[in-house]
């Protein structure tokens, strides 16, 4: 019986404690963060598959990474008060320059893949 009121009780103390006072799809105000850039590399994106290539089986493999469009975008280091955070972003920084990264929706740090987070340059960096 213990058991049974342990599985029961779990998920709705699990679900008590998710807050609901955003709406879906908005980052909360707390997620955005400002730092300093410390690296840059540009990176390449892969592209999307080409259609029936997975039809081809072995030759698909073979042809699809040359027929793929991939484009290059930048990856940055960005030095935070609470630490490092990493994004990509088509944007162009230099080293120094004072960025604000924000998070889209679902999206969690402190590494952001391509288009999970906004970079943006700022005015509130400290130190």
């Amino acid at each position: 019986m213990t058991r049974f009121a342990c599985l029961v009780l779990l998920p709705l103390a699990a679900c008590a404690s998710v807050p609901a006072d955003r709406p879906a799809g908005e980052p909360s105000v707390g997620a955005r963060y400002s730092g300093t850039v410390q690296k840059v590399m540009r990176v390449v994106r892969q592209g999307a598959d080409v259609p029936g290539m997975k039809l081809l089986g072995k030759v698909g493999n073979v042809l699809g990474p040359h027929l793929r469009h991939n484009t290059e975008t930048h990856q940055y280091v960005v030095r935070t008060p609470t630490g490092q955070i990493i994004a990509q972003s088509d944007n162009e920084f230099a080293v120094g320059d004072c960025v604000q990264v924000v998070p889209r929706a679902q999206a969690s740090g402190p590494a952001f893949r391509y288009d999970e987070a906004e970079i943006v340059r700022s005015e509130s960096c400290s130190g």
